[in-house]
């Protein structure tokens, strides 16, 4: 009687020991990368660097997300859950895919795979695509395969639009328009200031010779006015059409 009563208190000693050990035990669990500075997100909390991670879990279900190295354009995301129920070791494994950079000359081109738009250079792609169509308007399409993006090729695309010419706006033919136009306004104003000085001297002596040459002043002072705004009239004309 005695030996079955501890023997039951022995055991219940036992399941108490287990149980209270149980809950505090903990499994030591291994997250590997192939990426040196990635990071690691666990329950969106826990932030960690590297590409080995090291940690002491209890028993629960956790969530958790890989990410590549933050200064990377357009970084992946690995995404997974794990569930421990035991204090047994984990080891788990990612791979982040190689990522090729696409760059052109010149940029902001558009990028196809098949009929699907990917994007505009420069374009980081992932993945097992074969031949990528780059088109730009006035630039002519061009195909470039995954082997030659591997290579390091930078595609180039063709120009086939129109070339434009030298903005009015700045050349050398604004430049002397604008002279021109100083010139002869100043010219006009020079020759009216005589003719109307001329004919003051005019009106008080009554000299012939002083009317003819009013008159003569006021011919060139006119002239220097009309080819004046007919150099306005082109200045203006030039600067809305460029």
């Amino acid at each position: 009687m005695r030996t079955n009563l501890l023997i039951n208190s022995l055991l219940i000693s036992l399941s108490i020991a287990s149980l209270v050990f149980g809950q505090d035990c903990k499994s030591i669990v291994t997250i590997s990368t192939n990426d040196e500075e990635a990071e690691l997100f666990l329950n969106d909390t826990l932030k960690l660097n590297g590409n080995n991670f090291i940690l002491e879990l209890k028993p629960g279900t956790y969530s958790f997300a890989l990410t590549e190295n933050s200064k990377i354009w357009n970084t992946q995301i690995i995404k997974d859950s794990l569930n421990i129920k035991d204090c047994d070791s984990v080891t788990i494994s990612y791979r982040f895919n190689p990522q090729l950079l696409l760059d052109s000359d010149p940029q902001n081109v558009y990028v196809y795979e098949s009929d699907s738009l990917l994007g505009f250079t420069p374009l980081f792609m992932e993945g097992n695509f074969q031949d990528l169509l780059l088109k730009k308007p006035s630039y002519s399409d061009l195909t470039i395969t995954r082997n030659e993006l591997a290579d390091g090729i930078k595609p180039e695309l063709k120009f086939i639009g129109d070339y434009k010419t030298e903005s009015f706006y700045g050349s050398t033919l604004s430049k002397i328009l604008a002279g021109t136009l100083i010139a002869l306004g100043a010219t006009t104003a020079y020759f009216k200031l005589e003719a109307d000085k001329t004919f003051e001297e005019y009106q008080i002596t009554g000299d012939p010779a002083l009317q003819e040459q009013t008159e003569k002043y006021d011919v060139i002072s006119g002239v220097s006015f009309v080819a004046m705004q007919i150099n306005f009239g082109l200045i203006l004309y030039l600067f809305l059409t460029d």
